[in-house]
């Protein structure tokens, strides 16, 4: 196995994830002319300002051109601005410049050639200030340089003259300057060959040198090994460089107090007086070692991953005596446990069980905020307390929380095994509590079943079914079965749902009606699932954030159950609601499932960009521990890209085989993610010409016409594609509009009976009844259009268009398909518009022009009619559209049924649509 630094190339061989900025810095520095300009690259410290820059200058080291680099520094400021300011003088002074330049060989000769010379000014914010004036005078234009200059400047140390002549001259393009935001998780994960969690990319905040210091940090910690952070150590000793005693001793006890402290309380750690504390407070702000906070006269280290690494230079014993002082100076303020327990951690000299209990205490309060926080607190502690005793127990207990809820399930399961083991004095209702979450998280990460047994050893006990814990530890088991596909039973959920309302905990409860939900969805009880489910998104609702945080697991339950009854809408909410808490409240083992949901309900609304952002991020978050969620989220990037690609483009085609390739034949799991690459590979192929080899794909996934082997809520969609294909291989039907048909009977939801309509008109169409098939069609739109289902409504009604063309109704057939592209045009479907294109005789624009103007007044439409019309049109549900009016859900829709007769459309859809058209100029389909 390679070490750790083998992964880890040199800063010079790590590849350039900035490539936006690379190449507009390439692009300045090679347009012709007569005159320079100076390009001003702004970012934080370690924002990658240096890496952008030596990858700038590798790209001309081969040219007639080659750049000229000079670094500011404190120690040798003057030769340096004198070489600096020498070059600058030639080349103002030069009145003839080499214009022609002979063939290169090497990495440039494909590249743009440079026009003229280009220098680079590294740090220019430590230049001299006759420097700093004449870059500012190089940025004004006086007089205007025959070379690029390139600087490099931190913001909140760069001099206010340079800073000023650089935004008015860039406001007018004299002067170019590039800010270096923080990184994407994207670049991050494309930055280092070990790809970092979640929890160091948030910790990094985007910045290249936190998020490698971090991975080294973490290293280090697991290995015990201190080689690879010994880079960065001497980063922060060179940072430092040049401060005085009394200013390296208050910015050591900066970082023992590391934020939110005042001159007061840093004179007490730093043992110095107030006003020369004050001093030198101000001399490391001017350095950005220490920010100002927004609010009172607080002050903060300069940023976490800087704090941490500063504080491991500072004398262990120093250290350790500040920490006390700090101590015992918040505890007299009175300050929280959570502000106390990061002291308490370093201070650990002198172990009492009284500070001990302290440490753990803080851990779970602070473990809501910042969990790996909580885990540098409780691992010493866990070293001085034995598993016998009732700290170390409740230490490792809060520990194994703690891993488990940013995906560490080993860790968390081992320390969970051996307090379970050890036989000590634990409070039942607790263990019982981690036994219930650690099953949980097993079940989200992977299939295993360590934990079950145990699982259902405590949901035996006697005791404890009495005990408030019991509801949970059936939602548990009910959850673990749920995520494998199956149903739990229904005597007992009904049993904890009833014990979770005599005990008040509601959201316990909502997930209990989430399961209760899922089952009843799946024995065909639609209208009692569908309250289940209501009921339950009402509770969430009612839920604060804090509470919702502890029980995510029942919203993603109940999220899943909206999914399944085809409440897209509702879905979307909570997972969006779950996602955010997720990311919040560092519940990382969950984010990837929870974002694979929102791609899924995505996608059926028809928004084809989100469900495939929400795919990428459920990529990104599904670390190689996690492979599982990870192929889900490649089909379902898949089955976004298939209406969406460019024409032939083959993306959702290599999507799919590779989240095939993945697919782990073990079991099925909950979201069926073989089904849906099968499914994507299926509709390229009959969108490609060949529906035989479409029938031939579904059929091997389905293991033959009945789709025993297709999740429930695929198995529509696969009857109506085999119909589909099977109609133009010349295939019978009636197979499979019967299995359609008497599936949509078992469970009559909106989108299985408008599946049911689609290969009903199929059949027409083979049978010749293409007046029916065109109803079937119309019929199946509308059905679509009810539960929001953006691009299935385009694909029924590209249907409906070819048939009413064969029917000799160009007309309709004509504006049929001009709706649907319009559909199909604002969800960004390209392929769909190809395919729209293709079922009538006058083609469909790919691309349709912008529609604007002011939208004029309903004129058949009474005022409040009018009012919910334009309401509708901006994207608002009915609920939200009578809290905002005050009145009933039961008054709203009253009031659409008669907007609908009035304007002659049948859906919000075709209502925003003919709106639009209104704007536009267009008449037809309205009668407004």
């Amino acid at each position: 196995m390679s070490s750790y630094e083998e992964n880890l190339p040199d800063a010079a061989s790590v590849a350039v994830v900035r490539t936006a900025e690379l190449d507009r810095l390439r692009h300045l520095t090679c347009q012709p002319g007569g005159e320079g300009r100076l390009i001003a690259v702004f970012g934080e410290p370690g924002a990658g300002k240096t890496h952008l820059l030596s990858a700038l200058v590798r790209d001309r080291q081969w040219t007639v051109l080659p750049a000229t680099v000079h670094r500011c520094a404190r120690s040798d400021r003057e030769g340096t601005m004198n070489a600096v300011r020498k070059l600058l003088r030639r080349a103002r002074l030069s009145s003839e410049r080499q214009r022609e330049s002979p063939g290169v060989t090497g990495l440039s000769r494909h590249r743009p050639q440079p026009d003229r010379e280009l220098v680079v000014i590294e740090d220019a914010h430590l230049a001299d200030e006759r420097t700093i004036h004449e870059l500012a005078g190089i940025a004004e234009g006086t007089p205007p340089p025959l070379v690029d200059v390139v600087v490099s400047l931190r913001p909140r140390q760069t001099p206010e003259a340079l800073t000023e002549a650089v935004s008015l001259t860039a406001a007018f393009g004299r002067t170019a300057r590039i800010e270096l935001a923080p990184l994407s998780d994207e670049q991050m994960l494309a930055m280092t060959s070990v790809p970092p969690p979640y929890d160091l990319r948030r910790r990094s905040r985007g910045n290249p040198f936190s998020l490698r210091a971090l991975q080294a940090l973490d290293h280090s910690t697991r290995s015990g090994s201190d080689i690879a952070v010994a880079p960065f150590e001497f980063t922060v000793l060179t940072e430092v460089r040049g401060l005085t005693l009394n200013e390296h001793y208050v910015l050591n006890a900066a970082a023992i107090l590391r934020s939110r402290f005042d001159v007061e309380l840093l004179a007490e750690v730093a043992e110095l007086d107030a006003l020369v504390v004050s001093a030198a407070v101000r001399g490391l702000v001017r350095r950005d070692l220490v920010r100002v906070e927004p609010v009172g006269a607080l002050f903060s280290v300069r940023d976490e991953v800087f704090g941490t690494l500063l504080r491991r230079t500072i004398d262990p014993c120093w250290a350790a005596r500040a920490h006390q002082r700090a101590l015992h100076r918040l505890s007299a303020r009175g300050q929280a446990g959570t502000q106390l327990g990061f002291h308490l951690v370093s201070s650990l000299s002198r172990v009492r069980a009284s500070e001990l209990a302290q440490i753990v205490d803080a851990s779970y309060e602070i473990m809501e905020t910042d969990v790996a926080e909580c885990v540098s607190w409780l691992t010493p502690v866990i070293a001085e307390a034995p598993v016998s005793s009732e700290i170390g127990m409740r230490a490792r207990l809060a520990l194994s929380t703690a891993f488990g809820r940013i995906g560490r399930m080993t860790e968390s399961r081992d320390l969970l095994f051996l307090v379970h083991e050890s036989g000590g004095l634990m409070d039942p209702l607790v263990l019982a509590e981690q036994v219930a979450s650690a099953s949980m998280v097993e079940a989200v990460l992977s299939q295993d079943v360590q934990t079950l047994g145990l699982l259902n050893e405590h949901l035996a006990r006697p005791d404890l079914r009495r005990s408030p814990v019991w509801p949970r530890l059936v939602f548990a088991r009910g959850f673990r079965t749920t995520m494998l596909g199956r149903m739990p039973g229904r005597a007992e959920t009904e049993q904890a749902l009833q014990a979770a309302r005599d005990g008040r905990d509601d959201l316990t409860a909502a997930g209990l009606l989430g399961l209760r939900s899922l089952e009843a969805t799946f024995s065909g009880e639609v209208d009692r699932a569908l309250a289940d489910a209501t009921a339950a998104g009402e509770m969430l609702d009612r839920g604060p954030e804090h509470l919702v945080a502890r029980h995510l697991e029942c919203l993603f339950v109940v999220a899943l159950a909206h999914l399944y009854l085809g409440c897209y809408v509702d879905a979307q909410r909570q997972v969006r609601r779950g996602v955010d808490i997720a990311r919040h409240c560092q519940r990382i083992f969950l984010l990837p499932a929870l974002l694979v949901l929102l791609s899924e309900s995505e996608r059926h609304l028809g928004q084809l960009e989100q469900a495939r952002e929400a795919a990428n991020a459920a990529i990104v978050e599904s670390g190689p521990g996690n492979s599982l969620r990870h192929t889900q989220a490649v089909a379902l990037k898949s089955a976004a890209e298939v209406w969406m690609q460019p024409v032939g483009s083959g993306r959702a085609r290599s999507l799919a085989q590779q989240a095939l390739a993945q697919q782990s034949p073990a079991q099925a799991n909950v979201n069926g993610s073989a089904s849906i690459a099968a499914l994507t590979l299926a509709r390229c192929a009959w969108l490609d010409g060949d529906p035989a080899h479409c029938v031939t794909l579904l059929l091997n996934e389905g293991k033959g016409s009945g789709l025993r082997t297709i999740p429930v809520a695929y198995r529509n969609t696969v009857w109506e594609m085999l119909c589909a294909a099977g109609m133009d291989v010349g295939m019978p039907l009636d197979g499979w509009v019967r299995s359609s048909q008497e599936h949509a009977r078992a469970v009559p939801m909106p989108h299985n009976l408008a599946y049911a309509d689609l290969t009903r008109g199929h059949l027409c169409r083979v049978r010749d009844s293409l007046a029916e098939a065109a109803q079937c069609y119309h019929d199946a739109a509308d059905r679509f259009a009810s539960v929001g289902m953006g691009i299935e409504q385009c694909y029924a009604l590209g249907q409906e268009a070819r048939v009413l063309g064969e029917l000799g109704h160009a007309d309709r057939s004509s504006r049929t398909a001009r709706l649907a592209a319009e559909m199909a045009h604002r969800s960004g479907a390209a392929t769909m518009l190809d395919w729209l294109g293709r079922q009538v005789i006058d083609p469909v624009p790919a691309e349709l022009e912008t529609e604007t103007g002011p939208v004029e007044m309903f004129g058949r439409l009474t005022d409040r009619e009018r009012e919910i019309a334009l309401l509708i049109c901006t994207g608002m549900k009915r609920r939200e559209i009578a809290d905002r009016l005050t009145i009933s859900m039961r008054t709203v829709d009253v009031h659409l049924t008669r907007i609908y007769r009035k304007t002659g459309v049948n859906s919000r859809m075709e209502l925003a649509l003919a709106t639009r058209r209104k704007a536009s100029g267009h008449d037809y389909a309205t009668r407004f």
